[in-house]
């Protein structure tokens, strides 16, 4: 069976095929490390294959060449700019949908700040999808949301990582839904951090540096309040403030340190030119060297639109942004190329972590946000080999050296 010969490097947890299963012969089940993965009951198996068909795992975009139109976007509010992650490209798209009496599925924070896909259909709801969320989000219950919407004419913009959007779509075409209304966007990213570590860091804070009259009200990961270059993690509480505890107890640092990505994200079948999505955003890092038009500071996405029904969308929004058409070797993304390495010590963490009790998992969480060697160095001379415009030609030494030598 299809589902019993997968590892768990081919699974990136999209629980596409769980949700096309009528025979509800799979469920999704969290592992030991945080991450879901689909059990198959195989007293319920009609062996129908639509899993197989599903599962966007079994696509391979890797070395496929395609030529999307790449530009340099800001959204010319500087409120908008603030409250996202780069350059406010998806504040665009929300509103044009929402303008359409359209929905938005994007990632939020809950009520306990579990990372997860949600529906919006006002803009209250859809800022919450602003800026980046590092971590594994929880997209399991919209599938059956988005038939309704698109069957009821609703247009739909759908965010996710690139194999979330790989999976919702290759669901809709086996349950042969017309996606004429349907723009998906897809983001360049390096890998998800398991859902338990995030949990565990939340309840490190509340019980170690909360006090318990106090909560959190409001969590970004990606705030402007020091530089859209840096992410900064930011926590409000409604008394006190935990501001001198991120300083050197930060999630985003572990993020970067690549030690609690899921598996599958260290074979992503995604890291190329050719795009899942209508539209791929992420953060144009080396905007200094390509002589924009326009003030970079607050933020600038870098945005690829993959398709002729994005490029009539982008165009028809082309009088509300600052853009720029922009080559491949002006917004270099090392992770349209390859896929993120997994730290040496890996395995180390996860056993040192596993065997943790609660009050001994903050210091190996600090332990290791500190990050491998060559991710130290990494971020060390990061910043300035983007001003330098080194940066191109760095990581493309790094992908001869040590991608290739580790594949």
């Amino acid at each position: 069976m299809f589902l019993e010969n997968q590892s768990r490097k081919d699974c990136c947890g999209c629980s596409a095929c769980s949700n096309i299963c009528s025979a509800s012969a799979i469920t999704m089940r969290q592992d030991k490390y945080g991450f879901y993965y689909p059990r198959l009951d195989k007293t319920k198996c009609k062996n129908c294959g639509l899993c197989e068909k599903v599962c966007p795992m079994l696509e391979n975009y890797v070395n496929q060449e395609a030529n999307p139109a790449i530009y340099a976007v800001r959204n010319p509010d500087k409120s908008v700019l603030m409250e996202s992650s780069s350059g406010g490209m998806f504040t665009l798209l929300a509103r044009w949908t929402l303008n359409q009496n359209g929905v938005i599925y994007g990632v939020a924070f809950d009520d306990s700040f579990s990372v997860r896909h949600m529906r919006a259909e006002d803009e209250e709801t859809a800022w919450k999808f602003r800026t980046s969320k590092y971590v594994d989000s929880d997209i399991s219950e919209i599938y059956a949301h988005i038939i309704d919407d698109l069957k009821n004419s609703r247009t739909v913009l759908l965010t996710g990582t690139p194999c979330q959007i790989s999976g919702v779509c290759k669901y809709l075409k086996v349950k042969r839904i017309n996606t004429e209304k349907l723009y998906t966007c897809d983001n360049i990213c390096h890998g998800v951090p398991s859902r338990k570590i995030w949990e565990d860091y939340i309840k490190i804070l509340k019980t170690k540096y909360i006090a318990s009259d106090d909560e959190i009200t409001h969590i970004n990961m990606r705030s402007k309040k020091v530089s859209w270059r840096e992410q900064v993690l930011d926590i409000r509480l409604k008394k006190g403030s935990v501001d001198s505890v991120i300083s050197t107890f930060s999630f985003n640092k572990f993020f970067l340190s690549l030690y609690g990505n899921r598996p599958s994200c260290f074979h992503c079948r995604y890291t190329s030119y050719k795009r899942p999505g209508d539209f791929s955003l992420g953060d144009f890092w080396t905007s200094e060297k390509a002589n924009l038009p326009f003030d970079i500071e607050s933020g600038v996405n870098v945005v690829l639109v993959n398709t002729a029904k994005g490029q009539q969308l982008f165009d028809s929004l082309k009088g509300q942004f600052d853009s720029k058409s922009v080559t491949r070797q002006e917004c270099w993304q090392p992770h349209l190329e390859y896929s993120a390495r997994p730290p040496k010590n890996r395995q180390k963490f996860w056993q040192e972590y596993l065997a943790a009790s609660a009050s001994e998992k903050e210091a190996v969480l600090r332990k290791y946000m500190k990050g491998s060697m060559i991710t130290r160095i990494i971020r060390t001379l990061s910043p300035f080999l983007r001003k330098t415009g080194l940066y191109n030609l760095a990581g493309k030494m790094y992908k001869l050296l040590i991608v290739r030598k580790k594949n």
